[in-house]
């Protein structure tokens, strides 16, 4: 069948769930990585592909510049985001690179998405709304003490 009301496929490759046109995973993330290369306005935001043969659209980089007035600002962190066979229904699983003492990101450099983003994940969330609510959570973290030196990396 061309349409089904649960799963099926419909057309050029939209997926029709309850009635409702969803993009595939793929074609979300293609354009995920098309605003990642554009950069986020102010260039505090980046993000792109790990390798450019991940046919998968799987493991990708960002870069987050520390927010001003803060114990972040103007540091540069590296990030690593996994985007599973599940994405966007499930959330990514980002993991800061370069080493950062603040409440969200635990002893190996793993963020909790559940503390950055307060009314949880949604699968019409993306990349950069990710990753735009650590750059806010940075800039509102509380009791942050003395940070690593530049550069150190879990």
């Amino acid at each position: 069948a061309v349409v089904s009301t649960q799963s099926g496929h419909y057309g050029r490759g939209l997926i029709l769930r309850r009635g409702m046109a969803e993009v595939p995973r793929n074609f979300k993330l293609l354009q995920e990585l098309e605003d990642g290369e554009k950069g986020v306005g102010d260039g505090s935001l980046s993000w792109g592909l790990e390798k450019d043969d991940d046919m998968t659209l799987t493991h990708w980089n960002a870069t987050i510049i520390g927010p001003p007035r803060c114990p972040f600002e103007n540091r540069i962190y590296q990030l690593h985001i996994e985007a599973g066979p599940d994405y966007p229904d499930c959330p990514p699983k980002i993991r800061f690179r370069t080493r950062i003492i603040v409440n969200f990101v635990n002893s190996s450099g793993q963020v909790d998405l559940k503390a950055v983003l307060p009314r949880g994940w949604n699968k019409s969330m993306t990349i950069k709304d990710a990753l735009k609510s650590i750059w806010s959570s940075m800039q509102k973290a509380k009791g942050v003490g003395h940070q690593p030196n530049d550069g150190v990396m879990f």
